[in-house]
């Protein structure tokens, strides 16, 4: 039986989709810049040329700026939230305090997702002004870190250190600040959650978000988890059981197997604008990124109602015809 929050969900997301809810950015999400201090291998910024992914790497031009921010808030008043990511380290971007300025002063709520070991660069200017801060777990000890991203073990010491200071100082600056960490849930790897929940409990960190692996097509579908495959799903309920009362666990999205049980409750293209520093957008939350041939807000004048999201939200009103990705989104089930 669907739960009522499934249900709400959908409606609204169709309310939005047949226009009885106006179409217009609400969150904006930035991918800040292209720069990284770490090197992930699973990261799209270092898969080979011809891979799925390989096509959402930039150069260094990609770095968003002051002035882009502006530009969005002064066009689009709707916009509420404001999410600094990546695929890079978003401390690494010049101006991301002055945006976060900006938009705090706009009466933006602002999120940041980091890698969290340059914060301690940032001192003081991160409680005052983000709402939330959203840690990515790539490595849970030393030896960890330096496997998957590349880095020194000392990097390791400077982001335990860094989720110590967030934790007990930037929350004296702002006692509603959240602070949360996230980790991808891998079928061939599924004691490293395991370890996550223990990093979480061990530094104070309350809430720790599992992620299904969202695959960009069919062909790469099989490393998410779906609702047929009990054995893991079962794992998770245990699991997430298990730290029930240290910890709060929010559960990823489980993939259905079956297209006739799809809810297609997406309202992306209606309320959400992703964009770069290269003016490209794309009206995807979860897995799209922005791309050359949907637009340049720089150039568009209503970048948010131009052909392409057109388009997209007629595809989305249909249900067909829509890109490979969409079907494995957590939205769509």
């Amino acid at each position: 039986m669907k739960s009522t929050r499934t249900i709400l969900k959908k409606i609204k997301s169709r309310l939005y989709q047949f226009g009885f809810i106006p179409a217009r950015p609400e969150v904006l999400n930035i991918f800040t810049t292209n720069r990284c201090n770490f090197s992930c291998w699973y990261c799209s910024r270092n898969i080979r040329d011809g891979l799925p992914g390989a096509d959402y790497r930039y150069d260094d031009k990609s770095e968003f700026h002051l002035d882009d921010l502006r530009l969005l808030l002064d066009r689009y008043p709707s916009i509420k939230s404001v999410s600094y990511v990546g695929i890079g380290e978003p401390f690494l971007c010049r101006d991301l305090i002055p945006m976060a300025m900006l938009s705090r002063d706009r009466a933006k709520s602002n999120l940041v997702v980091t890698n969290g070991s340059l914060m301690h660069n940032y001192w003081g200017k991160i409680g005052p002004y983000f709402d939330t801060v959203s840690i990515s777990l790539h490595g849970t000890d030393s030896r960890e870190l330096q496997n998957v991203a590349g880095v020194e073990s000392k990097v390791f010491k400077q982001f335990v250190s860094n989720v110590h200071y967030l934790v007990n100082e930037e929350t004296k600056l702002n006692t509603k600040l959240i602070i949360r960490a996230t980790v991808v849930v891998i079928k061939n790897n599924l004691e490293q959650l395991k370890k996550a929940a223990a990093f979480c409990v061990d530094n104070r960190i309350p809430i720790l978000d599992l992620q299904n692996f969202l695959p960009l097509g069919p062909e790469s579908s099989h490393e998410c988890i779906f609702d047929d495959e009990f054995d893991y799903i079962n794992f998770l309920k245990g699991f997430i059981n298990e730290y029930s009362d240290k910890l709060k666990i929010n559960p990823p999205i489980i993939i259905k197997r079956n297209d006739r049980e799809l809810n297609w409750a997406c309202r992306s293209f209606f309320n959400y604008l992703r964009v770069d520093g290269l003016g490209q957008v794309s009206g995807c939350g979860k897995i799209m990124s922005p791309a050359s041939g949907n637009g340049n807000f720089r150039i568009d004048g209503d970048v948010f109602n131009n052909s392409y999201f057109i388009n997209m939200r007629k595809k989305f009103r249909a249900r067909r015809d829509l890109p490979d990705c969409c079907r494995y989104c957590p939205d769509a089930q």
